[in-house]
Formats: structure tokens, sequence, C-alpha cells
């Protein structure tokens, strides 16, 4: 038996991290952007939300050219939502949960939108869940669905 830490993530979404600038232990300030998207959407953050983009918040991950799953591109930057706060009151109703804008996936094509339990919604026009835990929605979408 070994007392090795278990992993959060594979190898592969660790280094896609890295590379996008995420490292352990990073923290951000999020008040600028609970500030802006509670004055103009009225987009109010919880606890999950704000320890998740304290952490991952302003990473970019693109599509590295070697890599065939997962999807081509994801932009945790939750101001990307402030305009439609209409669309996240439809996924929040879908999702029976109060979600918070992350950023957004696919070249925009998708909202990224986090409910107070952590779980990880993706959607616009139709909403489905992601996974139910920020690490497994990172681990979705750099490597793909299982």
């Amino acid at each position: 038996m070994t007392d090795e830490k278990p992993q959060r993530w594979s190898a592969v979404t660790d280094r896609v991290l890295r590379r996008a600038g995420w490292s352990p232990g990073r923290s951000v300030p999020t008040a600028q952007w609970e500030s802006v998207l509670l004055e103009v959407g009225d987009f109010e953050i919880h606890e999950a939300a704000r320890r998740f983009l304290a952490e991952f918040g302003g990473l970019e991950v693109v599509r590295e050219p070697d890599h065939e799953k997962g999807w081509r591109q994801f932009q945790l930057d939750p101001l990307l939502a402030e305009s439609d706060s209409e669309i996240f009151e439809e996924l929040s109703e879908e999702a029976g949960a109060d979600l918070f804008p992350l950023g957004m996936a696919d070249h925009r094509n998708f909202y990224l939108g986090m409910a107070p339990s952590g779980a990880v919604y993706v959607g616009m026009d139709y909403l489905s869940l992601l996974a139910d835990s920020p690490d497994a929605a990172l681990e979705k979408l750099i490597r793909g669905a299982a």
C-alpha cells in the first residue's frame, strides 16, 4: 500500500491546465467579476463558484493539435455572460439550481455554469450536466466524455 496522494485528474488534464497558467495553490481575486455580474445581470455568486473561479478563473484552454477528444476550446471568464442574464435564468430553471457563469466552451457556442453543489452544466439553447464536480468537469472538457 502506498501513501501517494490521489490525483485530482489525469496527467493530460494536469499538463493542459498548467500550460494554460494554472498551478497548485493558484488564487486570483474574484471581486471584480462578482461586482460586475451582480450589477449588470443580477448574478449572485455562491461559494462553489467563488472557490472554482479563484483557482481557475481567467484560464483559456485551446485544443492541442495532438488531442483528438474533448472540447476545442474553453474560457473560464464569467464576464462572457454579462449580457445574457436571461439565458442564465432559463438554464438555471432547467437545472433546478442557481447557475453562476464560469465562462464559455466550444468557440463560445455553450455557456459553462456552476450550481451551488459544485455541479457544472453546459448549455445555451438546451442544458446538459457536464459533471457533478468541478474537477470532473475540467477532465471532461479537456479529455472528452468517457
